[in-house]
């Protein structure tokens, strides 16, 4: 009986070896399949969070010079590395597939590389095809405000001055409001904007600020027109080069003028034509701002052409404010109100763009800007002899070496 048992329990034995061997091998296939499905589960999860969040950004180095210190674009005799380098970083996450949150942070050499945000907003697109945007945006005046701070974006060394530099501010908070209207070869779109603003590194704030601008583009030809208003508030404050001796001068901060919620307006229209070869861009803007501020007209020409990487062009530029002979007087320091308010010049710019590598582009600018009239021409560099009603320029040369990349 004990031999009987005995064999029993080794025959058992040998039937339940292969049985757990069998068992072991399926929890391994489950598990394995299990680990596999997991891989899949994270790696449409990673696919779906990639398709969600999009990085990208841009960069620009320059160096600018001049032959003296009337100031344009800031440049003086000294070597400038700071006025037109900056780094943007912008990330956009599509919350649905109408819905996108965007932030664009800057970093600019002329403010010690402060970090800021340019734009902070929501946008959601109804199936209408209107489309609402708020929260911090770019006031779109020019016809290249989207793309202000991307100098690859553009053919020049930096937009002429001349129109861009008259308007102080570049952003808003608010909101606004597009629609596109799609033709058989083109598209029409239309916005309204509207929010408040402030000057940096100044005192003066924008509210009511309005507007509304119209495009047409056929991608070759694009045509555009803007209108705005705001009311403005605070000191406008001048550094003015104050003569203290023969020889000696002094730089002060001068309260020209003190705005109590001034209407301010803005018109500009623009078009550009592109063919892949030929470019030619125009804008012309005026501002006004009511009574003592000046009036401002202003506009440029720049000419094109494409030769395989390198895109050759010259620039044609005006400024100059219309209200001389009409503001009030200041106060009795007219030459201070001079230096602060007339403005007038002619700036001509020829440069080379060269598309060194893909997203890179090489540039090179010279600009001449002269005709200044009895204006110091803009220039808070370009300061007044009071003994002889002088000012100490009429005339500069400023040279671009600059690098826009985007990645």
């Amino acid at each position: 009986m004990q031999f009987n048992l005995k064999i029993l329990s080794v025959a058992i034995s040998m039937a339940i070896v292969p049985s757990l061997a069998v068992a072991d091998e399926a929890a391994d296939a489950k598990i394995a399949k299990l680990e596999q499905q997991v891989q899949t589960l994270q790696a449409q999860q990673n696919a779906s969070l990639a398709d969600k969040v999009k990085f990208n950004g841009f960069i620009s180095g320059a160096y600018i010079s001049s032959d003296n210190d009337a100031g344009y674009n800031n440049a003086d005799s000294s070597a400038n590395f700071s006025e037109d380098s900056k780094l943007g970083l912008q990330g956009t996450f599509n919350i649905s597939d109408n819905t996108q949150a965007v932030l664009q942070l800057m970093m600019r050499g002329k403010y010690d590389w402060e970090v800021e945000a340019e734009w902070a907003y929501l946008s959601h697109r109804f199936d209408n095809g209107v489309k609402i945007r708020g929260g911090k945006l770019r006031v779109p005046l020019f016809m290249y405000s989207d793309y202000l701070d991307v100098g690859y974006a553009q053919p020049f060394a930096r937009p002429p001055q001349e129109v861009y530099g008259t308007i102080p501010f570049s952003s808003y908070t608010g909101a606004g409001v597009s629609y596109d209207v799609e033709y058989d070869d083109s598209t029409l779109t239309m916005q309204a904007f509207g929010g408040e603003s402030d000057v940096k590194n100044s005192a003066v704030e924008l509210s009511n600020l309005m507007g509304a601008n119209v495009s047409w583009t056929d991608e070759i030809w694009t045509l555009r027109a803007v209108y705005a208003q705001a009311k403005l508030d605070g000191p406008i404050v001048s550094e003015v080069t104050v003569p203290l001796a023969a020889g000696v001068n002094t730089q002060a901060n001068y309260t020209v003028l003190e705005l109590n919620d001034e209407k301010g307006s803005f018109v500009g229209v623009g078009a550009s034509y592109d063919n892949g070869e030929v470019i030619a861009i125009t804008e012309w803007t005026r501002s006004e701002i009511d009574n003592a501020y000046p009036d401002t007209d202003s506009g440029y020409l720049t000419l094109g052409y494409r030769i395989k990487e390198f895109t050759p062009y010259a620039t044609v530029a005006y400024m100059k404010t219309q209200d001389n002979d009409e503001r009030l007087p200041l106060s009795t320091a007219t030459a201070i109100q001079m230096v602060a308010f007339n403005a007038e010049r002619m700036a001509y710019s020829i440069g080379l763009r060269w598309d060194a590598i893909d997203n890179v582009a090489v540039k090179f600018d010279v600009t001449y800007a002269e005709d200044f009239g009895d204006t110091s021409g803009g220039f808070t560099g370009n300061s007044i002899d009071t003994s002889t009603g002088k000012f100490t320029y009429d005339d500069t040369l400023i040279y671009t070496v600059k690098f826009d990349a985007v990645f």
